[in-house]
């Protein structure tokens, strides 16, 4: 199948992501978002204030509304992604603004946000060091990195299985829910997937940016929340 670029990719899957999305995680992806959000929110030292948060990789922001669900009280959200097609999908509210850019090269200055949110998108990274590295950079001290990803399980049983389910049952799942033309597309997941490192060394690259807080397994390694603190540096 022809590899199609990412940002092409994000850029054509708008109208079917979520409902697609969804079918490919079982229906366990609010679910994922929810719990990653509510570790995120209990890591953080003063939880009471109200947040200045970045989306990073927001797609058509569903992990920001997840946490204005959550009832937190936030002070500012701001929308990060490459893609303006996704980001012109995203609901317009008061307290939003939405940046057309790279997470690999924040556009920001350092120590602005409380917290960094990412559904789905750390995977996409490549460069992965210097993602991590930029999100402590925008951290303020005490800060939290909340991210929901893609994972390649360590255990090669699991590993393989994540091959063939990438490989073969998402353009299927893609056929049915969003239809023929857009299973190219959905097979990006797989490219995506054959180029992650094992999940150990996925988040051993943060060391020395980011230091871990906690680590969750999702089907099998498939999928992996981890929430990571800014380091800093006396």
């Amino acid at each position: 199948m022809v590899k199609i670029p990412l940002y092409e990719t994000y850029n054509a899957i708008v109208p079917v992501y979520e409902r697609t999305s969804k079918a490919i995680t079982l229906r366990f992806l609010v679910k994922w978002r929810r719990e990653t959000i509510k570790l995120g929110l209990k890591a953080l030292n003063d939880p009471g204030n109200a947040l200045n948060v970045l989306d990073a990789g927001s797609g058509p922001g569903s992990m920001s509304i997840e946490l204005i669900k959550s009832g937190v009280g936030l002070r500012h959200i701001v929308l990060l992604d490459q893609s303006i097609v996704m980001l012109n999908a995203t609901p317009s509210l008061s307290n939003i603004d939405k940046v057309c850019g790279s997470f690999e090269y924040m556009p920001f200055r350092g120590s602005v946000f409380n917290m960094v949110i990412m559904g789905f998108s750390l995977h996409t990274a490549n460069d992965l060091r210097r993602t991590y590295c930029e999100i402590s950079k925008v951290l303020d001290n005490g800060g939290v990195l909340a991210s929901i990803s893609i994972g390649k399980p360590t255990n090669p049983v699991y590993r393989a299985l994540g091959w063939l389910y990438t490989a073969a049952a998402i353009p299927l799942i893609a056929l049915v829910f969003a239809g023929p033309r857009y299973v190219s597309y959905f097979y990006n997941i797989h490219n995506i997937y054959r180029r992650l490192p094992p999940n150990d060394v996925f988040r051993s690259m943060a060391e020395g940016c980011l230091r871990l807080i906690q680590y969750r397994d999702k089907a099998l390694g498939l999928a992996n929340i981890i929430i990571m603190g800014k380091r800093n540096h006396g």
